[in-house]
């Protein structure tokens, strides 16, 4: 006998929760300035676009729930570093009771660090930036990875351009040499970090690049003049980019 598919049976409560949450998250105001969160992306014109002429956003629960994770990660990572003796961490600024923050040119480049901290076992006598970030399974096998075969100091740059940048971003603001990492799977239950070297070339170029997007009048030159290309292809601004 033939077996008749099913439909799988929807909660109707919490199909309306995740409505909701989608109708308060995709409704709250859009920042209006560059983010050194997003400065290292490879493309200049969707940059130029995301600060002079951006589209608007609207996420699903699915991925509003992946960002919540995140931020939740950070807060258990940051509880659990704090365990080691000795160890100084900093989440918000103690002048101020915010996020340690930085901008430049007028307000308009901006970047919100997760912290900075000191009493690390492997370089006690030097503050860092420390940021925590919470990747899938995948991403994390690939830092270990590139850990093992680069160096520690060297992982950073070849395994996230856009994190590596921030990285440089934050510590030449925050006026640092060094950069710790933490990197965990979803829930916490494996992390790993990288610490980094301060780079003041490439952070120049950094804000070189950001004064450039914010002053330019146009588009700057796409990363690929081909639409098909896979970046270009999953980019929000790939017809308002190449045309139709």
């Amino acid at each position: 006998m033939t077996k008749i598919p099913t439909r799988p049976i929807k909660d109707q409560t919490l199909d309306a929760a995740d409505r909701a949450l989608e109708e308060v998250e995709n409704n709250k105001p859009r920042r209006n300035y560059l983010g050194m969160s997003a400065i290292g992306d490879a493309c200049p014109r969707k940059l130029w676009y995301e600060f002079h002429d951006p589209l608007p956003e609207q996420f699903d629960a699915e991925t509003l729930k992946r960002f919540s994770d995140g931020h939740r990660s950070e807060d258990l990572m940051a509880e659990r570093i704090r365990l080691v003796k000795g160890l100084t961490l900093h989440t918000v600024d103690p002048q101020t009771g915010n996020q340690f923050a930085h901008a430049d040119f007028g307000n308009r480049f901006k970047g919100h660090m997760d912290g900075v901290v000191l009493g690390l076992i492997q370089a006690p006598k030097t503050w860092h930036v420390w940021e925590g970030k919470c990747v899938n399974d995948i991403k994390f096998a690939k830092l270990k990875k590139l850990k093992a075969d680069r160096g520690e100091k060297e992982a950073l740059k070849e395994w996230d351009a856009v994190y590596y940048a921030q990285a440089q971003c934050y510590m030449g603001y925050a006026e640092l040499t060094r950069h710790w990492l933490t990197v965990c799977t979803p829930g916490g239950r494996e992390w790993d970090a990288v610490r980094t070297d301060f780079n003041k070339k490439d952070f120049d170029e950094l804000k070189d690049k950001a004064k450039r997007i914010l002053e330019a009048r146009a588009p700057l030159a796409r990363v690929s003049n081909d639409p098909s290309w896979y970046v270009c292809k999953w980019c929000k601004y790939q017809v308002k980019c190449h045309g139709a």
